[in-house]
């Protein structure tokens, strides 16, 4: 994570205006089903229309809020994660032009293909998902449970309690599917040797009748990775089915519990219709950011990978310009200076023909 925010230091501006332009896209959002309860709660129980019309008024004005945010983070996040896709690709072509023979081979020609290019690609494509689908949750969760507690503490607490089991299934998914991630890495750059190794060595393999060999390697190769591939699926498979189960029993448990507490007289009904929104929007952003999760711990692996390109130092290193020069010249004693002048006036005047003068 270091190195990403090393990359990210330089756009703080950017960054913050995301971030503002998120909040005011999740208040937004947020806002509607409180004014909608509002509306029924006071309007049409007192059948007020002035007041009907200027709860739909507030309602038009935080849907424009939020759709105003929402174009200016997805725009601000697209324009960030191009930038910083750039930087981190240009800070590992930089670094392997000082690499010597033995140190780009430490790596792997494929490898360096690979984290070239596929991995600042996938670092670029989730920075640009993590923004939009997982950095929404926290925003959601935090005033979605502030929105419900100001309806009824209650709801609020149990709002958030459903938030809590979600997010530790989710964390726990994650964390299973980090290490496979680790391993399809590593597939992906011997796939690629594989595909070099038979493209740039056809003709001798079919010389010697190797073709059966190198099948059985390529199919070996790509097998692995479907293997360790299906079993992420799975792992994601379970974290989707298990999510749905949540967001069905909160809905129903919000709806018990908000009808006893209208029986309570603690609460109207309209109130439940609000907290139900509130459920539903932050599950339904937590259901986003699993699809984003499938790319977190692949993304994480993919960075790790660049930054040991960009951190690594180069077995051999040119000299400083400085002490390059003291050794060309201040360096060599003067009378090896003068000798090595006399020798090279004594080879010149030799290799001339006889009765031709040097004239330089």
């Amino acid at each position: 994570m270091r190195t990403l925010l090393r990359f990210l230091k330089p756009y703080r501006l950017q960054v913050a205006g995301v971030l503002g332009a998120l909040a005011l896209n999740l208040l937004g959002v947020l806002l509607v089903p409180t004014i909608l309860a509002n509306m029924i709660n006071i309007g049409v129980s007192s059948r007020d229309f002035d007041y009907l019309v200027q709860q739909g008024l507030v309602m038009l004005v935080a849907a424009l809020i939020s759709g105003g945010g929402a174009f200016a983070n997805n725009y601000l996040c697209a324009d960030l994660a191009t930038k910083v896709g750039r930087d981190i690709r240009t800070a590992v072509y930089d670094a392997s032009l000082a690499f010597s023979g033995g140190d780009f081979e430490q790596f792997g020609t494929g490898s360096m293909i690979t984290r070239t290019l596929g991995d600042v690609n996938v670092i670029q494509t989730a920075l640009s998902m993590s923004i939009q689908m997982i950095l929404p949750v926290p925003f959601a969760a935090a005033i979605g449970v502030v929105l419900a507690c100001s309806i009824d503490m209650q709801m609020g607490l149990l709002l958030a309690g459903f938030i809590a089991v979600v997010a530790v299934i989710a964390v726990v998914s994650v964390k299973k599917a980090a290490r496979i991630f680790q391993r399809l890495q590593r597939f992906i750059d011997r796939m690629n040797v594989r595909l070099r190794e038979s493209i740039t060595g056809v003709r001798v393999i079919r010389a010697f009748g190797k073709e059966a060999a190198e099948r059985e390697s390529l199919d070996d190769a790509f097998g692995t990775y479907a293997s360790s591939a299906i079993k992420v699926n799975w792992i994601f498979a379970t974290l989707d089915c298990s999510a749905f189960f949540v967001m069905n029993l909160a809905e129903v448990s919000i709806l018990w519990l908000g009808g006893n507490r209208v029986g309570a007289h603690a609460m109207q009904i309209a109130s439940i219709s609000a907290c139900i929104e509130y459920a539903m929007l932050i599950l339904f952003f937590i259901m986003m950011a699993q699809i984003c999760m499938l790319t977190l711990p692949r993304a994480l692996v993919c960075l790790e990978r660049c930054r040991e390109v960009i951190e690594c130092e180069p077995s051999i290193k040119d000299a400083a310009p400085l002490e390059a020069a003291a050794h060309d010249g201040a360096g060599v004693p003067e009378r090896s200076l003068a000798s090595f002048e006399a020798h090279e006036a004594g080879a010149g005047a030799e290799a001339l023909p006889s009765g031709h003068a040097r004239t330089d």
